[in-house]
């Protein structure tokens, strides 16, 4: 009597699945939108303050300066979020994919995502994405993918 071949064969390996994910990410005219009313509260604050005017003005450089410093920064937060074999990679525009990895907080609403990271060569990485930088079913899968990551 024969035995079959695969009974002579160790048993077969189930490797874990690695979901393989990409997204093009955007500019959002919601986030620029929402910095935009920060940066006019904070002016129409001063002014209601009734402070002297070269502080008034002083202090209204300084809020022009910031928003200008996070509008470069909303800049930077285009490019593409994929993974590949449980490693998430970040490529901004123009530069090198970088890989990542978790640390801190991860806000996962269903209007906003804010991605908190290190690189490997420990660069900070922050990810804030609203709804509107990415098509609904990107959206959708790396919801899924972040809430499955952790």
């Amino acid at each position: 009597m024969t035995t079959p071949a695969c009974s002579n064969s160790p048993p077969p390996q189930y490797f874990e699945r690695s979901a393989r994910l990409s997204c093009v990410v955007a500019p959002s005219p919601a986030l620029l939108f929402l910095l935009f009313l920060a940066v006019l509260q904070a002016a129409l604050l001063l002014w209601l303050c009734e402070l002297p005017s070269w502080l008034f003005w002083v202090l209204l450089v300084f809020v022009l300066a910031f928003a200008c410093w996070e509008t470069r920064h909303l800049g930077r937060m285009v490019g593409t979020l994929s993974t590949r074999e449980h490693r998430w990679l970040w490529r901004e525009v123009g530069e090198r994919e970088r890989e990542f990895e978790f640390c801190g907080e991860l806000v996962l609403w269903r209007w906003l995502l804010v991605i908190n990271g290190r690189d490997l060569q420990g660069q900070r990485l922050r990810l804030v994405l609203l709804r509107d930088a990415l098509n609904a079913d990107d959206w959708r899968q790396l919801q899924t993918a972040l809430r499955f990551s952790r």
